[in-house]
């Protein structure tokens, strides 16, 4: 009687495949689709298969950005922008997420917190409004530089105002990751490397610094990719004079470029997931090391 009344509850069970399908429907929805379709649009765009002139298909939009050397100069630009935010940004969040796994007293973890994501709370505009005011010839840092006799420095309208605003901002991101890695490292690693006599420094780049390499490559990829589409920040800060792919493609698009603007968005992504293919394939390298 039992196994007759058990029949049909494990019928009404749904198969793993049918499990999984309810989980990623949802997602898949909002997030899958419309990335597809907007690249087929952007496709589509950068063939001149939207054009109503009767152009018709054909690469003209393509060979004109490829052939100006001033776009690839743009795009070498955006991606040193990001390379140097990135860099910058990963030396502050490393020391960063390492004191922060040493505080002890709640109160001032909270506070430490408050501090490390409270620029995710302010609009970016407002947010790069106060750095160009920070750092104007007349602001705050370079009054501050004045006290010394130092300056005044030059730190707006160039790329050193830009940097500073992002890494400002793209902190917190950096932080976590690594802050998660560090966590998941036993203190007894450390611990034993001091017994056998090992210095900090022989400690940190043996045993620290390969253990959370991972964490340090996923901050990498999320820092590079925010930046080098970055738009608010550049703008404001450069004042117009730092050029990026996203002050181009924002550009057109305000022309009605459509096509121009296709392309661009798409040498903008490809150029991204250029650079995290490279970073994903040194991190499994990296893990592949450590499974060795």
């Amino acid at each position: 009687m039992s196994a007759v009344a058990a029949a049909p509850a494990s019928g009404r069970r749904l198969s793993r495949g049918a499990r999984l399908g309810l989980l990623l429907g949802p997602g898949f929805i909002c997030v899958v689709l419309p990335f597809v379709a907007a690249m087929a649009l952007l496709g589509a765009y950068s063939l001149n298969l939207r054009d109503t002139t009767g152009a018709g298909l054909g690469l003209s939009v393509w060979s004109q950005f490829l052939g100006d050397p001033f776009n690839w100069r743009v795009i070498w630009s955006s991606v040193q922008l990001a390379a140097l935010s990135t860099v910058i940004t990963i030396l502050i969040a490393y020391p960063t997420a390492a004191a922060l796994l040493r505080v002890r007293n709640r109160f001032y973890l909270v506070v430490a917190y408050v501090a490390l994501f409270s620029p995710l709370l302010v609009s970016v505009i407002s947010r790069s409004y106060g750095w160009l005011l920070l750092l104007s010839d007349t602001g705050f840092v370079n009054q501050t530089f004045g006290l010394f006799g130092l300056g005044p420095y030059r730190m707006v309208f160039n790329e050193t105002g830009v940097i500073i605003a992002l890494v400002h901002v793209l902190l917190p991101y950096a932080v976590l990751p690594i802050l998660n890695i560090m966590t998941q490292v036993p203190p007894v690693y450390r611990e034993a490397a001091l017994d056998l006599g090992a210095s900090s420094w022989t400690v940190f780049r043996q045993v620290t610094l390969p253990l959370t390499l991972p964490g340090v490559i996923v901050a990498a990829e999320i820092i590079f990719a925010l930046s080098i589409s970055a738009f608010v920040t550049p703008s404001l800060l450069g004042g117009g004079r730092v050029l990026t792919l996203s002050r181009m493609l924002y550009d057109n698009i305000g022309l009605i470029e459509w096509g121009m603007a296709a392309v661009q968005a798409i040498v903008l992504l490809t150029t991204a997931l250029a650079v995290l293919f490279v970073l994903e394939r040194v991190n499994r390298a990296t893990h592949a090391a450590k499974q060795d």
